[in-house]
């Protein structure tokens, strides 16, 4: 095979490999409040998730609920339950206990607001996202917080305002008790610089006979038809549902595959989630216990997934249904220690495993030189260190190709349109030459799963998210504002390209041409880190390749 051709060939492949990556950015960029697609404002009815049908006897299948909006008592979503840590700022609906605000302080927003968190849960006209909580009693047992009319408990707490302030915990008492005096507590335990919220329903009977019913933990999420159209690329950053299974850690559900094909599923310990770019909310119930895990769609754009356990409390004894969520940075360490798999929703792709060796490289300079820009530079040093000896041997390739050039174009004026008769001629010169037409293109090759791999860990790592570099780029994750890192990378390319040898076909010759101007327009939108990545990645090549060229002229002068 000609190796110009190949070359052109494996430039025009990588090419699709940055526009599908291009395209796939662009569809996940975060969404402030100010420029959301509006979601219908809600009736007070969708707070109520309605109970999903279980298909387990053990989680009593019969059980359904409405919990319509007859219920809802308008002065308790004026009045909700303030909570705030070190880290969270949240809002608690007093009807039903749900969580329907939270803010992750230490991530702003926006940079130009110090003072505002990303809302990552909220119930608003353009975000409709919340945490959910309940217990529903079978039909023989006696009345529960939630019943079938469509009622909610209107839980009492000592304050509508707490505060962590100094502690180090902070434990909120929702209290509720039936007619027939069977006291539920609804509680939550916060802990200083945590993310993971204890939940826990503590149940008294005194109602003289058994109590048994469910637990349900879901999130409920409105989601904007629009965002669930797919682009021509299928190459995205997921955005959906995922669940915990003993034979894979890490489920993806879209939201397409909720409504179509919804999650029913047995399953001791585990997790459920909802995810999205940076953050991730997640429900993680008692690992010793057996639970049903669903999710559900209902009209307009309503998608649920969750988990629902059995619990059952003997008259005059006192019963727990135990829970945790996580609301939060999609930060593989955090995740590691609360549940098996949770970590692996920093979803790196299917090349995890070299991202994950990446961001710890990553992450162990940046410890050190406390800039992120830089750890990116020092990263790519290794990297290119790694690949020096492949690199060393395209380039020596390239040289000699570049060598040969004259004896290529004699041969093409020798043999003009005989294609088999020059390409013929051309292997018997490589032969003699002693030069593998491949020897450019095969290192090449090795490099590019490399480059997905990092593409993935500067584009999901949360870290990156706003992290200053120098100058006027301040935020890592969004594109250069002023496009000169684009524009640099262009110009790098550029110059690589004049120090390889150019095509003998003058079609080839002039593709080759636009290709760092193609390049350029590409990465205007790329993330600074990987713009900065790829800029550095082409100044050490060209010192390479330079430093080899200059060795092969030498020995062609010594040879002469």
């Amino acid at each position: 095979m000609d190796a110009q051709k190949t070359r052109i060939i494996l430039i025009v492949a990588l090419s699709f490999i940055i526009f599908t990556l291009f395209s796939n950015w662009q569809q996940q960029q975060p969404k402030s409040a100010s420029n959301e697609t509006s979601l219908s404002t809600e009736t007070s009815a969708h707070f109520e998730s309605e109970v999903p049908q279980i298909n387990a006897n053990r989680f009593n299948t019969s059980q359904q609920s409405n919990l319509n909006s007859t219920s809802m008592i308008n002065s308790a979503i004026k009045n909700p339950i303030e909570i705030e840590t070190d880290v969270l700022r949240l809002k608690i609906n007093p009807e039903g206990g749900d969580i329907i605000y939270a803010e992750l302080k230490e991530y702003l927003k926006d940079e130009s607001d110090s003072n505002k968190g990303v809302d990552l849960l909220a119930h608003s006209p353009t975000r409709n996202y919340i945490a959910q909580s309940y217990l529903i009693a079978d039909q023989s047992s006696s009345t529960g917080p939630d019943n079938y009319n469509g009622q909610r408990a209107l839980y009492q707490s000592d304050s509508l305002s707490y505060s962590l302030n100094d502690k180090e915990e902070l434990e909120v008492n929702l209290e509720w008790t039936s007619e027939n005096n069977i006291k539920f507590i609804k509680r939550f335990k916060f802990k200083k610089s945590q993310y993971l919220v204890d939940v826990e329903y503590w149940i008294e009977n005194h109602s003289g006979q058994v109590w048994q019913g469910n637990a349900f933990y879901q999130l409920r999420r409105e989601v904007d038809k629009k965002s669930l159209k797919k682009g021509f690329l299928t190459m995205q950053t997921f955005q959906g549902g995922a669940y915990y299974t003993p034979d894979k850690p890490f489920n993806k559900m879209s939201f397409d595959k909720m409504k179509s094909n919804p999650l029913n599923d047995q399953i001791r310990g585990g997790w459920v989630a909802m995810l999205e770019h940076y953050f991730i909310a997640t429900w993680v119930p008692s690992s010793d216990s057996l639970h049903q895990y669903y999710s559900k769609f209902s009209e307009p754009n309503i998608y649920k997934i969750g988990a629902v356990s059995a619990v059952q409390v003997p008259t005059e004894g006192q019963g727990v249904s135990k829970s945790q969520i996580y609301i939060g940075p999609e930060k593989a360490d955090l995740l590691k220690e609360i549940s098996p798999g949770l970590n692996l929703t920093v979803d790196y792709g299917i090349l995890w495993p070299i991202s994950q060796c990446l961001f710890w490289l990553l992450k162990a300079i940046q410890d050190v030189v406390k800039n992120w820009g830089l750890a990116i530079i020092l990263v790519t040093v290794c990297i290119k260190l790694v690949f020096y000896k492949l690199s060393a041997a395209s380039y020596r390739s390239m040289g000699h190709m570049r060598r040969i050039q004259p004896k290529l174009q004699a041969l093409k004026e020798r043999f003009g349109d005989d294609r088999q008769g020059f390409s013929q001629a051309m292997m018997e010169l490589y032969k003699k030459e002693k030069i593998n037409p491949l020897g450019g293109c095969l290192p090449i090759l090795l490099q590019i799963p490399v480059f997905i791999a990092l593409y993935y860990v500067l584009l999901e790592s949360v870290e990156l998210r706003q992290a200053p570099f120098m100058f006027w780029i301040t935020d890592l994750s969004s594109k250069d504002p002023y496009y000169a890192l684009p524009l640099l990378m262009g110009a790098t390319m550029f110059l690589q390209q004049k120090l390889s040898p150019a095509p003998p076909d003058p079609m080839q010759a002039k593709m080759m041409m636009f290709m760092p101007v193609i390049f350029t327009f590409l990465f205007m939108s790329f993330p600074a880190g990987l713009v900065l990545y790829w800029t550095v990645n082409n100044l050490l090549s060209i010192l390479q390749q330079w430093y080899i060229t200059r060795g092969l002229e030498k020995e062609g002068l010594k040879r002469a």
